[in-house]
């Protein structure tokens, strides 16, 4: 697809969003607690509603019953991440909260991309080739200036030594797995923004969430607190209860349309 000049602006502040949202979320866990790290992006869905009220791409809003289903959603995931809450410094929990607004932004902002905002209307892949390019620069960059550069250089050189026989082959294979990973989760993740909403995909992130908690726990013999399996169970609840609500609102719509129709 050939884009224009403005079109392809609109791209690359697309990706410096997702660049700059990345980079933040990293920075501050530096600073806080894991726990409160996973407590504060679990309200990406309220952030979601509120930037998608504010830019109207919700024209519609919400109804209570969406909003309901959220508590469930938000609360489950600090139950499920609960720990130590109060290892964190006013400059990391503030750059947590930048994280998740900043998370919000790119989920509703990536959403009004796949569906024709802003005069884009790009299959997924098509949107991943053209932002890969300008990510890679980015966060190449970005590397370099904070250092990140040359601490991998100096990395993959103390691979090279007679004691490691095997050398830099096994990084290398664990990059391009962890690269073809990536590219599928990617693929996936803009199919899935396309066919549906940007609060759906927040919801949706909130229930992995739990979903890596449950399969780090079983992958390193990990034993659940019960308020742990309590908050996985609450967050697994909600979002069936949001699907569930979403269909039913769906499909109420269809039957008005129907009707006005005949």
């Amino acid at each position: 697809m050939h884009l224009d000049r403005q079109q392809k602006r609109l791209l690359w502040i697309f990706s410096t969003l997702y660049t700059v949202n990345i980079a933040v979320s990293n920075v501050s866990l530096h600073y806080v607690s894991v726990p409160l790290h996973q407590v504060v992006r679990g309200t990406v869905p309220v952030f979601t509603v509120l930037i998608s009220l504010i830019w109207r791409t919700a024209p519609q809003g919400y109804s209570w019953r969406v909003y309901a289903s959220l508590v469930p959603v938000v609360v489950g995931v600090g139950l499920a991440t609960y720990g130590d809450y109060y290892s964190f410094t006013i400059v990391g929990f503030l750059l947590t909260l930048l994280g998740t607004v900043l998370a919000a932004t790119k989920t509703v902002v990536t959403n009004t991309i796949l569906v024709g905002g802003y005069r884009l209307k790009l299959p997924a892949l098509d949107l991943l080739y053209q932002l890969s390019p300008l990510a890679f620069v980015q966060t190449i960059t970005w590397a370099a200036v904070n250092g990140e550069l040359s601490a991998a250089w100096a990395f993959v050189r103390s691979l090279q030594s007679d004691s490691n026989p095997d050398g830099v082959y096994p990084l290398v294979m664990a990059l391009i797995g962890n690269g073809a990973i990536a590219f599928l989760l990617n693929i996936a993740s803009f199919t899935a923004s396309k066919n549906t909403s940007a609060l759906a995909m927040t919801v949706t992130g909130n229930v992995k969430v739990v979903l890596a908690v449950v399969l780090g726990c079983a992958m390193f013999n990990i034993t659940l607190s019960r308020l742990s399996m309590f908050g996985i169970g609450l967050t697994l609840a909600g979002g069936a209860a949001y699907s569930a609500v979403r269909l039913n609102e769906a499909q109420r719509i269809k039957d008005q349309a129907s009707k006005s129709i005949v």
